[in-house]
């Protein structure tokens, strides 16, 4: 029984497409992301007060919303659909196991609606017999340009044509006109052909109010028989009827048989008759290039269709025209397809993407697989082609931005270009191309060139008379217009400049992990290293579930309690009238729970780290009773003293006494405490201790004057408030407050008159509006903080609202507005998914009266932030492409956390415990979308790609492989002659190199042998002396030869140390060095290693298991083997117990011990056959073995070793309990220690011990063993999951949780979690895998509906904190 949660969603970009989607006006980016759905707007904001004057910000990708989707994304396309309720586009995505759905934006809602879902994986769909299965051929999705329908091409030759209604069509499906619309309809017996939508499409009213029509599906050999094997098909522009191309041949193309089948690929064009679903072939091109893979429908000026293939490009217009260009030297060789030489330019076009690049010449951008880019473009002889030219992008006209393999290319507004890639980074460009090279002047040659060209169009015209009506009354006029620019520059190219203007940062794929221990890490605490992307964007990322300050100084202050640093004008500074923003603090106040000391912060020009604080006495300012806060105002010269019973202020900076504000009753002149303050230039919002407010402002004067309280304010008690002006309110502060029954009231300023209110915000509903029904049962949470305030970075923030409950869970609500002018009014909220679980702490911060430590707005780096108080704080930061997230700050025992802002120290903050304070900075170039802290690592090397990663503990090393592509060359003794080939194929050659756990620099580097790839890399102790029997650790690499695809493989086991040398001048890491002590060759490629007891070696070298000693004279020989019969892909020993596992592509999973005495290898237990295993790792739990297991499928499969169970032949056969479809292909998968124990042992800790538990440590650093250990996976798509195992108790809750929220939650595009993860077990009582991402969306709900739900369940609030922690990572606080 275990579960299954994604802590980190995949951020690789799969499929992206560009439409006006929220309304008809502004077009948007929607990405897609595996099973994650992105809305993205692009946004400019006015450039912030601390970069130089006139400075532009640049465009930023801010998203939207987000949707977890229960499918694989296949495709994504734009549909102009009728009747949307924004006005602006549809959205139709397509799926991996054949379904579609149909996507609109509900601006009543501020998320996405379901139109329908279309799904035509049905048994009435044939397939061959021994063909493959629906699941392992890919869905291509493609769009009628004039959005008349769309086609789903699945199965090995299946067709799917889903129609959607167009203007006029009313008229044409029978009406009162005796008009017969029995064609729109699907006959009785088809069902419109296995098309679910939300309502049942049996009248023939209700099919008239869907967007689309009924769908058909038919198979390809219908159009025509000798459809066998299609490539690909696109629909195609210009054509009165939907018209598409398909790109097919007779017999499967074939690399290795080139030439029995060499350029066997023929185009075909049909055009679409929906009413008749039927078809006409219109023009047919036969013997193209073999290596023809890709259709690419291109508009005017150009029109027909680009065909793309490994070597060359060839256009095919609307008469079956060809033009062809050659673009390496191997196209003339693979093809006898006549085409113009450009075989210099070396390109190679595999997972090349193209985008239209100017609408008015028809250039094409081409990104390659390497990310250089390239422009097409296509030379115009009147209204036809005359040839192709491609010209590359240099590097300095931004050629080389780009620096991932593109998956997908999406132009928007205008002149920029949105590349998405699955091997690293995302990033938009912007492209200009000077006025000059638009129109220029023709030569007589070529306008007599021209008007021959029109002369010989004009005779052949008449050939052409049949085909007229088949195009648009646009096509002629725009070809003519073109006709005048149809001459180019042979040098294009460097016409068009490319500039990046954002970027949307990746983790995949996740190549490798490792976890190591830097020297200035605490007790206790590692950090997660991983290789992320390829080629040119490969990095080491460093990520941490906590933020890991930056430390930059530290100053002593005992006894602290609170702390403010604040920037106020000096008496220089008021002789001046220009004031700086970016002034740094100058004034230090410090309360240690008796007095409030003042320091003065005096920069120190010769070490700026070290800061001197000068304790102050002068001045009037009132040193004893509490302090509650300390602020500048007016401009820096005001000093607002807030005390317990009284508001006192000073001129800055001598701090003379200006104003004395006591806080009285009105009635009865009693006075009273202060509880909570906030202020926005000019207001200022004082909280009293009997629930009532004060409102002030600041006066021309500077000083405080209040204002008289409406009878709305003063009649109502509040428990909190606070003051906002941004964007949203378009400058104008207003007044927030909650109200005694938990309602929202806004107030304008100064008039303090309701102008917006919410009742039921308590209820905590997904949305919220002034029209949304008033409940009157049901349980609701009780609200205890209220707080509106903007986060993201400083060029681009946006507003939220924030609630706090008597529980500490933070609830986000994102306002929106229908009318921008009258926001007043369409004022709505929509909740935000928000997964956080409140830390507990015996020692919680409290003010005087009782009260938590309040919310704190701050401006930490470039971030706005809030801060959540505690022994241990959270901050709430956003990225511009993520939601917010709540992220814990690496700190203990804190009693403040303050901002700071001073020289050596910019835009930090103050982590204040009981005796010094520690000035902090965010780390540098961190990104936290992810809900982590990633700092990405360049190795120096752009083209290094890391492979491999491992921690060397007793030198703080880490020992990183990695590889950049060099030419293939056969060795010398092979080859009597060099082959000529300029272009040749590409290899990785090796690298070791120590990275050094300080100062992350490259220490040492160690080069491969040629054509040795390294296949796994391990730190391990390995026993050096037969007669000590003394261990040392040391780094062990597998390795694997190839030297071509005709000679067998070989590999080397080799054994590398660390060694002392004399270190550089001025690095004293750098005396460290790998050397080789031992080098053992094999005859079969050693494809897995690992560490087994006694200093022992294992290694899966061709079809043997083989574990190794090191003898004193360097050799690595054998000491037992096992006789596998198969390539084992991974090798995992549990511990020193003895027990290993073996995973193969073909077998499945292999289960075993090891026995030191006599040394031998034993299997037993195997898994099913035919199985193929890509990742595998134990899971112990509850005196029980299991084993975890990911096939090619992506599956999970949950195995258990249980020899006392008669179905496993005494463990022979490994128990097969349960099968659960992750999504994602796995890279990795490590077994880690729980800080937690299990949930039937667990107290409501929360995973907080303060640093003084012995629970903090990993499992290397316990005294006794974990009895909780978790799965730690990681995939391609760069996302983290985990894998915890759980009891019967919490089974049987978080089961029945999940199975009653998959009923009760809206899922996005109408997809069922359940039929995604599909569940298969063996065996009665086998029982699946609880779906972790299910549960934490709990949250989503209201609190009645929350409480109801729980209440199904068994289950209730801290039952679910307690589980939602254990599976949600709780238990790895040493990350």
């Amino acid at each position: 029984m275990q579960a299954y949660t994604e802590l980190i969603p995949p951020s690789a970009v799969n499929h992206a497409v560009s439409l006006p989607f929220l309304d008809s006006k502004t077009k948007n980016l929607v990405i897609a992301k595996t099973c994650l759905l992105q809305i993205f707007s692009l946004k400019t904001y006015a450039s912030s007060g601390n970069g130089p004057p006139n400075s532009a910000s640049k465009p930023k990708l801010v998203l939207v919303g987000e949707y977890p989707v229960s499918g694989t994304v296949t495709s994504l396309a734009s549909i102009k659909a009728l009747n949307t309720k924004s006005g602006g586009d549809a959205l139709l995505i397509a799926f991996k196991d054949a379904k579609l759905s149909l996507v609109e934006w509900d601006p009543d809602n501020h998320r996405i609606s379901t139109i329908s879902i279309h799904y035509y994986e049905g048994e009435n769909i044939s397939s061959q017999p021994f063909g493959p299965s629906l699941n392992e051929l890919e869905c291509k999705l493609t769009v009628d340009p004039s959005s008349r329908c769309a086609a789903l091409r699945f199965g090995a030759r299946h067709l799917a044509i889903l129609p959607f209604r167009q203007h006029g069509d009313e008229l044409m499906e029978g009406g009162e006109d005796g008009y017969d619309g029995e064609l729109d309809v699907a006959p009785p017996s088809a069902t419109i052909k296995r098309t679910q939508s939300g309502v049942q499409e049996t009248l023939e009213l209700e099919v008239r109010q869907t967007p689309y029509k009924s769908s058909f599906v038919l198979p390809l050999t219908a159009l025509d028989p000798a459809l066998a094997h299609p490539v690909d098909l696109a629909f195609l522009h210009e054509y009165r009827e939907p018209t598409f191309g398909i790109l097919w041949s007779i017999m499967q193309p074939s690399a290795s048989l080139i030439e029995a089948r060499k350029d066997i690929l023929s185009y075909t064009v049909f055009t679409l008759d929906l009413e008749q679903r039927a078809s006409t072939n219109l023009i047919s091109v036969q013997k193209l290039p073999s290596d023809l893979w890709k259709v690419v429908p291109l508009p005017l000026p150009i029109g027909g269709a680009l065909l793309v293939g490994t070597n060359e490009f060839v256009h095919v217009d609307q008469g079956g025209r060809t033009n062809a260009v050659a673009v390496n030297e191997y196209a003339k060789l693979a093809s006898g397809f006549g085409m113009s030489d450009q075989s210099e330019l070396n390109l190679k076009l595999e997972g090349c993407e193209i985008e239209p690049l100017d609408p008015k010449t028809g250039d094409l951008l081409i990104v390659l697989n390497g990310g250089t880019m390239a422009v097409l473009n296509f030379k115009l002889l009147g209204r036809n082609v005359g040839g192709l030219n491609v010209t590359r992008v240099t590097a300095a006209n931004g050629g080389h931005l780009v620096e991932a393999a593109p998956s997908c290319v999406a132009s928007f507004n205008g002149s920029r270009l949105f590349v998405g890639s699955e091997d690293g980074d995302s990033t938009v460009l912007a492209w200009t191309k000077p006025t000059a090279t638009l129109s220029r002047k023709r030569s007589h040659a070529q306008m007599l060139g021209q008007e021959a060209a029109i002369a010989d169009e004009e005779e052949g015209s008449s050939e052409e008379d049949d085909d007229d009506d088949l195009y648009a009354n646009t096509f002629e006029p725009a070809k003519r217009t073109t006709s005048t620019t149809s001459q180019t520059s042979p040098d294009l190219g460097s016409a068009y400049q490319f500039n990046l203007e954002s970027t949307l940062p990746s983790l995949g794929p996740i190549n490798n992990v490792c976890f190591g221990r830097p020297p200035a890490m605490p007790k206790g605490q590692l950090e997660l290293l991983a290789g992320v992307g390829r080629g040119r964007s490969s990095r080491l990322a460093i990520m941490n579930k906590e933020i890991v300050p930056e430390v930059k100084s530290t100053a002593s202050f005992e006894n602290a309690k609170n702390a403010w640093s604040i920037c106020v004008k000096t008496n220089s500074d008021n002789e001046s009238p220009e004031n700086s923003k970016t002034e740094h603090d100058n004034l230090f106040f410090c309360y240690d729970g008796e007095s409030t000391k003042i320091y003065d912060i005096l920069p120190d020009s010769e070490n700026s780290s070290s800061p001197q604080y000068t304790e102050r006495s002068g001045g009037d300012f009132e040193r004893y009773d509490e302090t509650l806060n300390v602020s500048a105002f007016a401009n820096g010269t005001r000093i607002m003293h807030c005390r317990r019973s009284e508001i006192r202020t000073y001129d800055a900076p001598d701090l003379q006494l200006a104003q004395i504000i006591p806080m009285l009753d009105e009635e009865t002149d009693a006075e009273l405490n202060i509880v909570h303050t906030s202020f926005c230039d000019p207001y200022l919002l004082v909280l009293r201790e009997d629930s009532s407010i004060q409102i002030l402002q600041v006066d021309e004067h500077g000083d405080l004057e209040p204002l008289d309280n409406s009878e709305a304010i003063g009649e109502r008690k509040w428990l909190s408030g606070c003051l906002y002006a941004g964007e949203l309110t378009a400058g104008e502060t207003i007044l927030c407050l909650l109200g005694e029954e938990g309602g929202l009231h806004l107030f304008d300023l100064p008039g303090l008159q309701p102008f917006y209110n919410i009742p039921t915000l308590s209820y905590l509903q997904a949305v919220l509006s002034p029209e949304s029904p008033q409940r009157r049962v049901g349980a609701k949470d009780t609200l205890t903080e209220i707080l509106f305030a903007d986060l993201g970075v400083e060029d681009a923030k946006q507003p939220y609202l924030i609630l706090r409950s008597a529980m500490d869970d933070l609830t986000l609500y994102e306002p929106w507005t229908t009318n921008a002018e009258s926001w007043k009014t369409s004022l709505r909220f929509r909740k935000v998914p928000l997964s956080h679980i409140p830390k507990f702490e015996e020692t919680a911060m409290e003010d005087g009266d009782g009260r938590p430590a309040p919310l704190q707005v701050m401006t930490v780096a470039k971030y706005a932030t809030v801060c959540v108080p505690g022994p241990s704080p959270s901050l709430i930061l956003k990225e511009p492409s993520s939601l917010p997230k709540v992220i814990g700050l690496r700190a203990r025992k804190v009693r403040s956390l303050l901002p700071l802002h001073r020289t050596g120290c910019e835009r930090g903050f103050g982590v204040l415990d009981e005796s010094s304070m520690q000035e902090c900075q965010l780390p540098s170039d961190a990104d936290f979308g992810s809900g982590w802290c990633v700092q990405k690592l360049s190795l120096g090397d752009s083209t290094q790609e890391v492979r491999h990663i491992g921690f060397h503990d007793e030198r703080q090393m880490y020992v990183v492989a990695t590889c950049r592509d060099v030419d293939f060359h056969l060795p010398d003794e092979d080859v009597k002659h060099q082959d000529g080939v300029s272009l040749r194929p590409q290899v990785p050659q090796f690298t070791l190199q120590l990275l050094s756990a300080r100062t992350r620099s490259i220490i040492h580097s160690y080069d491969m042998p040629y054509l040795e790839t390294i296949t796994s890399l391990k730190i391990m102790p390995l026993e050096v002396s037969e007669h000590t029997h003394e261990q040392k650790l040391t780094i062990v690499a597998g390795t694997a030869a190839q030297r071509g695809e005709d000679m067998p493989a070989k590999g080397a086991v080799n054994v590398f140390e660390i060694l002392d040398v004399v270190p550089e001048p001025d690095r004293p890491e750098s005396g460290v060095k790998l050397h080789l002590i031992s080098r053992e060759e094999t005859r079969g490629a050693v494809t897995a290693i690992e560490s087994f007891a006694g200093g022992l070696v294992g290694t899966a070298q061709g079809q043997k298991l083989m574990v190794r000693g090191l003898k004193e004279d360097g050799s690595c020989l054998p000491v037992a083997f096992l006789d596998a019969q198969c390539h084992t892909l991974q090798l995992k020993t549990f511990g020193s117990s003895g027990m290993w596992l073996a995973a193969d592509a073909w077998k499945g999973l292999w289960f075993g011990g090891f026995t030191q005495e006599p040394y031998k290898l034993t299997t037993l237990g195997k898994s099913r056959t035919r199985m193929e295993v890509v990742g595998a790792e134990f899971l112990p739990f509850d005196g029980q073995l299991y084993l975890m297991v990911v096939d090619a499928e992506m599956d999970l499969h949950v195995l258990q070793y249980d020899p006392e169970n008669p179905k496993s032949l005494s463990g022979t056969r490994l128990l097969h309990r349960s099968t659960f479809h992750l999504g994602q292909f796995p890279s990795s998968m490590t077994l880690l220690p729980s800080t937690l124990a299990p949930m039937s042992e667990q107290p409501v800790t929360n995973g907080e011990t303060n640093g003084d538990s012995e629970a903090d440590a990993p499992a290397t650093t316990r005294t006794h063993a974990p009895s909780l250990f978790h799965i730690l996976t990681t995939s391609q798509t760069g996302s983290i999951g985990l894998i915890t195992p759980v009891d019967e108790a919490t089974y049987r809750r978080l089961g029945s949780l999940q199975t009653h929220l998959t009923s009760v939650l809206e899922h996005a595009a109408g997809l069922n979690p359940r039929a995604y993860r599909a569940v298969e077990s063996e065996g009665f009582g086998s029982r699946g895998v609880v779906d972790g991402s299910i549960v934490q969306r709990i949250h989503e709900l209201g609190s009645a509906r929350r409480a109801e739900v729980l209440a199904r369940s068994g289950s209730d609030g801290w039952a679910l904190r307690s589980d939602l922690e254990v599976i949600g990572g709780g238990g790895l606080g040493y990350l």
